[in-house]
């Protein structure tokens, strides 16, 4: 095997790896909110604001990580971003044996922070890479990030049975999210998305092209597709398991369970969506698993108490929502020097994922949890419109063909 191929595999293995141990770290926390809510003692509201903090760590990071991947590279951003991560988890770690919810929001700013670059960073890479292979990859690796937040669903079921406290679990994550960082990091290439020192791959951008970016009318319209779709699985990641404890008045154990479920039928499609977008083009694989997704939404808000129904109801919502971040990044990549133009989406869906979900709580805690997800069937309603803006730019390739 030639050296290339080496670097290559390595490259793959690493992005699989950080894909995953980001998918793992978040649904172990996520399933055991209601613990946390306990531990720390705040109401549904208290809770979203602290998730809010996390996400305006995230946004502020966003905002500055094309830049920093502009000046630095993608290594760099993904060193950074992983590194502020295990510094806010530990700090969160802290909040919890204290049981103090100011420090659990300090810890939640530091960790968003950490997000926002890192995320930045291993989707500029992996779209790189899609397009040096000229083949669908982005589902796949997003497949690995589903197949973590499987795993992390089950493990956190799984402490929550034997009786494994959260800032416990949570100090084993951060063990493995170290050990990954230090044996994966050496993979990435330096240079990816730089346009500036002696490793730069792209031309740099002026000040007028970063700004245009943000009114690109097809950016634009991608954006708000991935928009509408991150809300709908950033509001399950926030809010379906303790919809399943407060409205379907089932045990922890199930609730994470349904949780699971959700996840378990994103990694299968993720896993499935790069033949299927070969097959049949971005635009029509969105459109349909989409309105998959607004059926899945209804049956969970109209399925209670029978937790069958709302089983059947995530499968379908993780469906619908599954494919959006993947392919809407692999649009924003056509064409050269796209390093800009995919961190642009990224903070759209990432400003979707991270704020809005949160926010939704004030409206859960005012009509119930369920009432709120109606907003979902909605904002998963503007990926089905605006799913054309994913139909390849001439000239881009084989991997983004629309049928």
């Amino acid at each position: 095997m030639s050296d290339s191929q080496i670097r290559s595999r390595g490259l793959v293995v690493a992005l699989v790896s950080f894909f995953f141990i980001f998918g793992l770290s978040g649904a172990a926390w996520v399933v055991r909110i209601p613990q946390i809510r306990e531990v720390i003692h705040v109401d549904v509201a208290t809770l979203g604001i602290l998730f809010l903090t996390g996400s305006i760590g995230a946004m502020l990071s966003l905002t500055a990580a094309g830049s920093v991947v502009a000046r630095r590279g993608t290594r760099m951003t993904i060193a950074w971003g992983f590194i502020l991560l295990l510094s806010g988890g530990a700090i969160s770690i802290t909040s919890l044996f204290l049981g103090n919810p100011i420090i659990l929001g300090i810890g939640s700013f530091i960790s968003g922070l950490g997000a926002g670059l890192s995320d930045v960073g291993v989707n500029v890479e992996g779209a790189a890479l899609e397009k040096r292979q000229g083949r669908s990859l982005m589902p796949q690796l997003h497949g690995a990030f589903s197949l973590g937040t499987l795993a992390g669903a089950l493990f956190g079921s799984l402490a929550i049975t034997i009786g494994l406290d959260v800032a416990t679990q949570t100090i084993a994550i951060n063990i493995v999210f170290i050990v990954v960082l230090l044996t994966m990091i050496r993979y990435i290439p330096r240079g990816t998305g730089q346009s500036h020192g002696e490793h730069a791959t792209e031309v740099a951008e002026t000040p007028a092209e970063r700004r245009a970016n943000w009114t690109n009318p097809r950016l634009v319209l991608l954006g708000l597709a991935i928009f509408g779709a991150s809300v709908a699985e950033g509001g399950a990641n926030d809010w379906l398991a303790l919809a399943m404890v407060d409205d379907y008045k089932i045990a922890g154990e199930q609730a994470a369970l349904t949780f699971a479920v959700l996840v378990g039928a994103m990694t299968i499609v993720r896993f499935a969506g790069g033949k299927l977008v070969d097959r049949f083009g971005r635009a029509a694989v969105l459109r349909t698993f989409g309105i998959a997704g607004i059926l899945g939404v209804l049956l969970v808000i109209l399925g209670a108490p029978n937790p069958f129904v709302a089983w059947t109801g995530a499968a379908l919502w993780g469906a619908g929502v599954a494919l959006a971040f993947p392919l809407l990044l692999s649009a924003a990549a056509d064409g050269e020097n796209s390093s800009g133009r995919v961190a642009v989406v990224t903070a759209f869906g990432y400003a979707a994922f991270l704020v809005a979900p949160p926010l939704l709580g004030f409206l859960g805690q005012a009509i119930g949890l369920l009432n709120m997800f109606w907003v979902f069937t909605g904002l998963i309603g503007l990926l089905v419109i605006f799913a054309g803006a994913a139909r390849p730019l001439a000239g881009s390739s084989p991997s983004s063909r629309s049928h």
